[in-house]
């Protein structure tokens, strides 16, 4: 398992609320992975390159590391309004390989975002710095960004 996949696991087996974790709420819990760890410790725990494109930070990445990877699924579900949505899930081995570190920010995330319905959610990802300071379709530099937030942060 590669280190992207590591952390979908542990997103997996530890988000309570299995049935939300759809392609776009799940892409949004690494971006906010990403961005907590730029924050707290000045690396991102991913490699991803991320996009702010027309539906916010998003890339392909997260989907295609799942697609027949052993242990995952992409199921096809429906909305509460009708409109279809691919649920992941994984059911492989339940100790996921992360360090101590890579687990607090994780749960740090899950923490702050289990309770939010999906527009609640979307928008506390569009209030991130990252989103609110650049247009879209551009490249989030989420290391540059989060030195630039502390210093803004710290003039404030």
């Amino acid at each position: 398992m590669n280190k992207l996949q590591k952390i979908l696991a542990y997103i997996c087996l530890s988000y309570p609320h299995k049935d939300e974790l759809s392609k776009a709420r799940i892409t949004k819990l690494v971006y906010l992975a990403d961005w907590f760890s730029s924050l707290l410790d000045g690396n991102q725990m991913t490699d991803i390159k991320w996009v702010f494109n027309h539906y916010g930070p998003y890339v392909d990445d997260v989907v295609d590391s799942v697609s027949g990877a052993y242990g995952f699924s992409l199921e096809k579900q429906n909305t509460i309004y009708g409109t279809p949505k691919y649920v992941i899930s994984y059911s492989g081995e339940r100790d996921v390989d992360i360090s101590e570190r890579e687990k607090q920010i994780l749960d740090a995330v899950i923490e702050k975002t289990k309770p939010l319905y999906f527009n609640d959610f979307i928008n506390y990802v569009y209030s991130t710095y990252p989103v609110k300071s650049n247009e879209r379709y551009s490249s989030l530099d989420l290391v540059s960004l989060a030195k630039k937030y502390k210093k803004l942060e710290q003039v404030s």
